[in-house]
């Protein structure tokens, strides 16, 4: 009886070790046959370590539970793509444009100055710091005489010297325009010493200089933006002079703005910018006519025989001067305006009404580390009342004609050169 037992028992330890290899669980141990010796003995079992690998026994291992947590979007990294730009590809990056100002009329933008925006007409924008401007004005034919067409050359130099003028403008900015407000004082010397004119003296003994005559002017400025300025003055406001009632230039006021239109991001190419000045002026400003009527008017408030009416005691000659002199200054207002259109960095066409007429050139500003400005413009383009025409006077039957010495027959040249420094 003892071998069938001993037989049952190993059978029964034999089928338990199966189970427990195919459906472990958790508490149960794992047991390893131990080397037979040489001398068979009865089956014998030791416990093994439960930490044992089962990769290569084709039990799969359970992977790690990924650990997630919120990051700053600075410390996310983002895949680098690669850049469909050829090395040898050049990017060209256009600066932007700075703000504009100006002193007297050429424009200082992006630390340059670049030609005048208008001849006659004032411009809105002011200076940045302290600017400076020196220049000559010059036209071939005023008020002073009758402007014919010239049959030749030698014609045309004898109207330059008989009715031509010549005058110097001297500005000086101060202030800040973007930021406050800018202050330009501006004079204009009436003596040149240059042979336009009967009222210039070269050539001749004469104990006249530069501040014989000459008019002060004062103007304030205020950009409302990078590109858009107001600016309200008066030309001429204060004269010392020497001449007494013989001469003199009208008193100006007048109120503009003005617009810089940026027609590309790239400043160095063709067309970049526009420019438009919109405002009134009285006094120059006015038209011709209306010039002529307020004279008229003057005259008579001061009892001085003229259109319309006869004084029983006609008025002394310093009283008549006096009388066309003040006529001149201020009066009504008159719109005028100025546009200006930058074909090439350096290079601006100009186109402007004065009040009086209509006036084409150009402004060119030859160099680009330097304030030099040459300003050319035609002025009375149209054949309005600068080339005759008749007006109406209270108490005056019918028409006058204008006087023959206001008017002119042909478009009037005048040329600018100006330099132009920043501090």
């Amino acid at each position: 009886m003892q071998k069938p037992i001993h037989s049952f028992l190993w059978h029964k330890v034999a089928l338990t070790a199966a189970l427990a290899l195919v459906h472990p669980s958790a508490d149960a141990q794992t047991w390893q046959q131990t080397i037979e010796p040489k001398n068979p003995s009865p089956l014998k079992w030791s416990l093994m370590n439960q930490t044992t690998d089962f990769k290569n026994q084709g039990t799969p291992k359970s992977a790690p539970i990924p650990q997630w947590k919120a990051v700053e979007p600075a410390e996310v990294i983002h895949a680098e793509t690669e850049s469909e730009t050829s090395d040898s590809e050049v990017v060209v990056v256009h600066l932007p444009s700075g703000a504009t100002f100006a002193n007297d009329k050429a424009i200082w933008r992006d630390e340059q100055w670049h030609p005048q925006i208008s001849s006659m007409v004032p411009v809105g924008f002011g200076p940045k710091g302290v600017m400076a401007t020196a220049g000559v004005f010059g036209i071939d034919c005023t008020a002073s005489g009758i402007c014919e067409q010239p049959n030749s050359w030698d014609d045309y130099q004898d109207q330059l010297e008989r009715f031509g003028e010549a005058q110097y403008d001297l500005s000086l900015g101060l202030g800040d325009s973007e930021k406050f407000v800018g202050l330009t004082l501006t004079a204009s010397l009436e003596e040149t010493q240059l042979p336009l004119g009967d009222r210039n003296t070269q050539g001749l003994q004469t104990d006249k200089n530069l501040f014989a005559e000459y008019y002060i002017g004062a103007h304030l400025s205020r950009n409302i933006g990078p590109d858009t300025a107001i600016r309200v003055g008066v030309k001429n406001w204060l004269d010392v002079k020497e001449c007494g009632l013989s001469c003199g230039f009208p008193k100006s006021a007048y109120g503009v703005i003005s617009q810089r239109f940026r027609l590309k991001e790239d400043q160095n190419t063709w067309f970049p910018n526009a420019y438009l000045t919109l405002g009134v002026g009285n006094g120059e400003f006015r038209p011709l006519d209306e010039q002529v009527r307020s004279s008229i008017a003057a005259q008579r408030a001061e009892g001085c025989q003229t259109y319309g009416y006869i004084p029983d005691k006609p008025c002394n000659n310093n009283t008549l001067r006096r009388a066309v002199l003040d006529a001149a200054n201020y009066g009504q207002l008159t719109p005028i305006g100025a546009a200006a259109l930058e074909v090439y960095p350096g290079f601006n066409a100009i186109g402007e009404w004065s009040g009086r007429n209509l006036n084409l050139g150009f402004s060119v500003r030859p160099f680009e580390d330097l304030g030099l400005v040459f300003t050319s413009m035609w002025n009375s383009l149209l054949h309005n009342c600068d080339y005759g025409c008749d007006i109406s006077v209270p108490d005056q039957k019918g028409r006058i004609p204008l006087p023959e010495n206001m008017i002119t027959y042909r478009p009037v040249w005048s040329f600018t050169a100006s330099i132009n420094l920043k501090f």
